[in-house]
């Protein structure tokens, strides 16, 4: 079985020959390719490299494209500023006030520039990858892509005093967001993932009213290009899960912080679950003995059936390569028992 069948297996519920493993690589593929974080960020070639590499050491299963949260936040005409070892700066919201909403447009990919490049990595994967590796697209979502086009207090701020201002944002950003999901989908991904990380700090209530809505448009566009889709919210979201889990999204990422097993049980069976360890304090700061514990008991919490295993968020910098292997299939794996133990029992 191939990671790209082991992975949809696994969201539709059928058997599979161990879990999959699908771990957020950024910085840290760049830097064992010998890349800057910042090559990677700007280059395609770069970040595909870099995936590439890190893979043939690892062996997991999904390809990604996900580089930093300013690729459609830039292609809008906000100023966003190269660095070299750390994510892009953007200089100053592009909508400092209401009437900036004039800024924004629906615009094909071909006027895009970074989100074009993402294209091109797709492109790339998929020629030298697509029949074995699942790949993953990416567009930042509702809220993440207010916030950065607004900032973080402002946008929190306009959701309880001018919600209207948001909705009338997101009537362009999200239309942008699937038009553009289906060319990443005609270029060769398999899925796309949506990052949202600023929804963990809303209240049911807020996400309900104002978010949902457009979750739930967002993942009906990307299943009517072709993919399934893959939500990534950074932090503590158990408040959330029981109203996440009627947006319609196929793969749900679950924080270190997010009681997994309780997710599984509030979730239920029709949502996938990626996760969960802690990206520092176990994986980058412990050994590889104790990032092996923590993922049996995140295959024990999260398992059966819909589940994949990954650290809660991206490998840090400066992780060692021994802890990563550790929960890795490839070399050096420590839990290869319970990754084909641990599928045995399709939900």
């Amino acid at each position: 079985m191939n990671s790209r069948e082991r992975i949809h297996n696994v969201l539709a519920g059928q058997p599979v020959d161990r879990i999959p493993v699908a771990p957020i690589f950024m910085a840290w593929a760049a830097e064992y390719a010998g890349h800057t974080y910042g090559a990677f960020q700007a280059d395609y070639r770069v970040l595909c490299e870099s995936l590439v590499r890190a893979r043939e050491r690892f062996e997991f299963d999904q390809l990604t494209t996900l580089s930093d949260p300013h690729r459609e936040t830039a292609d809008y005409g906000a100023k966003v500023t190269y660095r070299e070892h750390a994510t892009f700066r953007c200089e100053a919201p592009l909508l400092a006030e209401e009437g900036d909403i004039r800024k924004l447009r629906r615009m094909p990919i071909e006027e895009t520039t970074r989100m074009l490049d993402r294209i091109h990595g797709i492109e790339l994967f998929h020629r030298e990858h697509g029949g074995d590796a699942s790949i993953l697209g990416w567009i930042e979502g509702p809220l993440a892509e207010f916030c950065t086009l607004r900032t973080l207090q402002a946008a929190m701020t306009d959701l309880l005093t001018q919600p209207a201002f948001f909705h009338d944002v997101c009537a362009i950003t999200m239309d942008n967001a699937i038009a553009w999901s289906q060319d990443q989908v005609n270029a060769g991904a398999d899925m796309i993932g949506v990052g949202d990380s600023a929804v963990s700090l809303v209240s049911p209530e807020i996400y309900r009213e104002h978010i949902l809505p457009w979750h739930k448009r967002l993942f009906e566009g990307v299943h009517a290009a072709g993919a399934k889709a893959r939500l990534h919210i950074c932090g503590a979201i158990d408040h959330l899960i029981p109203a996440i889990a009627e947006s319609g999204v196929d793969v749900l990422d679950i924080d270190w912080m997010v009681d997994l097993a309780g997710a599984r049980r509030i979730a239920g069976d029709a949502i996938t679950l990626f996760g969960q360890f802690d990206p520092v304090h176990v994986l980058k700061e412990g050994t590889p003995e104790s990032v092996a514990d923590a993922a049996v008991q995140n295959i024990r919490d999260g398992g059966p059936g819909r589940f994949g295993l990954m650290p809660g968020c991206e490998i840090p910098s400066g992780t060692p390569e021994e802890n990563i292997a550790a929960f890795c299939p490839g070399r050096g794996c420590r839990i290869m028992d319970a990754l084909t133990q641990g599928a045995a029992a399709p939900r």
